[in-house]
């Protein structure tokens, strides 16, 4: 009975890393095609009086800025810098959303790294492995948190 039970046991862990083992190779196999994506990915966004457009990259960077003639002389220096900076921080902010979108295709929604990127939160990239180990950080030990 008992090697019965241990067939049992073995054939079960077989099944589960046959399982993980293929999650495992889709995902590793769409990393190619997310790395093209994500190098080309833009996100665009304009001033709400569309004299200003500017365009991000995948990691919020300013890749493009563009004027109309007009924001010369509808702006002060001060507030042209100010409207510029909101334009890209909007930009940014649905570049965060769009690589969340492309990473989800590839990777659970529930990844660690999915979730990190819509929260900014260091405690979600290890949050399942947190779990597995029953591992609690101690206050104050936490990302982020100040010492």
């Amino acid at each position: 009975m008992a090697q019965r039970s241990d067939r049992d046991a073995n054939w079960a862990l077989r099944e589960r890393f046959a399982q993980v083992h293929d999650q495992y190779t889709r995902l590793r196999n769409g990393m190619g095609d997310l790395q093209t994506k994500l190098k080309a990915y833009r996100a665009t966004e304009k001033s709400r009086d569309g004299l200003i457009k500017v365009a991000v990259d995948a990691r919020g960077r300013l890749v493009k800025l563009e004027l109309e003639p007009a924001a010369l002389r509808s702006y002060s220096a001060a507030g042209l810098a100010e409207e510029i900076t909101k334009t890209v921080a909007r930009a940014a902010d649905a570049a965060g959303a769009g690589v969340s979108s492309l990473m989800a295709e590839v990777m659970p929604q529930d990844s660690g790294a999915v979730t990190f990127l819509r929260t900014n939160d260091m405690n979600d990239l290890l949050k399942r492995h947190d779990d597995i180990m029953d591992y609690r950080p101690e206050p104050g030990d936490e990302p982020g948190a100040a010492r």
